[in-house]
């Protein structure tokens, strides 16, 4: 199945349980649940729990999307496109540091 393809059964569900007309705010809470869960799966290692957890919350993105008017697809481009000639440095801990933050410490 390809991503367009899942992502439209997401929202078909999403729809029959009428959940993408609730109030937005419900499904940001939604969205702070899910990454609480990822951190602990992610802090206790706990594998199976950590792939559902990211499942949920993309789901969860989605729905939230839609809810306050947002193309997910197109956020998701504008966000990459701002990050595809972006450059800094990385950390020995895995932290990217932009060049425009870089510079502002000099």
């Amino acid at each position: 199945m390809t991503y367009e393809e899942l992502t439209s059964k997401i929202m078909e569900w999403a729809h029959e349980r009428q959940i993408d007309e609730a109030d937005p705010r419900v499904e940001f809470m939604k969205i702070a649940e899910e990454v609480g869960e990822l951190s602990a799966a992610f802090n206790k290692e706990k594998r199976d729990k950590l792939v559902d957890s990211i499942g949920d919350l993309q789901i969860a993105l989605l729905i939230f999307s839609k809810l306050v008017g947002v193309d997910h697809h197109a956020a998701v481009e504008k966000a990459y496109q701002e990050i595809a000639h972006r450059h800094g440095k990385t950390t020995a801990d895995g932290v990217f540091i932009k060049q425009s933050d870089l510079d502002e410490g000099k």
